[in-house]
């Protein structure tokens, strides 16, 4: 058996006729021109291309592209928008820091001024107040001269 002998039952594929491949492209609505009524030099316009469905329009690729860019876009001012308030939060614990150790030296500073030894130094220095060296002692009252003395008043 020769290659170009089809077996028997196989059917060899017949190429298109002109009228086919004309309905191909024109779905077979457009009657063929005759040849005869064509003027002398003038050819047929060349036949167009069979249509071939694209898998993926440029439309769609263009869109899937600015979605791309609008994510991308978004996901970058997200990362400012994070990075700004990473910093503003480190700002404000430096400030809090500083805030609490100003608190801790002004505590520190109370103490050292409400001191019991300070207040009796600057009293003895610049008051002339000094601690008693004897015990103090019980005051006696009689009765007798506060009655009088109240009934003196009275008179009065």
């Amino acid at each position: 058996m020769s290659p170009d002998v089809p077996a028997q039952g196989e059917r060899t594929p017949v190429p298109p006729t002109r009228v086919q491949q004309r309905r191909l492209i024109y779905g077979g609505t457009m009657p063929i021109p005759p040849q005869a009524e064509l003027p002398p030099g003038t050819t047929l316009p060349p036949a167009n291309r069979r249509y071939i469905k694209r898998k993926v329009s440029p439309f769609n690729i263009i869109l899937v592209l600015m979605g791309t860019a609008a994510a991308i876009v978004l996901y970058i001012s997200n990362v400012i928008a994070v990075n700004q308030l990473v910093n503003d939060v480190h700002k404000s614990d430096v400030r809090l820091q500083e805030i609490l150790s100003d608190q801790e030296a002004l505590r520190a500073r109370i103490n050292q001024m409400s001191s019991l030894e300070r207040i009796r130094k600057r009293a003895e220095d610049e008051l002339g107040l000094k601690n008693p060296t004897d015990v103090p002692g019980w005051i006696d009252v009689d009765q007798e001269k506060i009655r009088t003395t109240e009934e003196a008043s009275r008179e009065h």
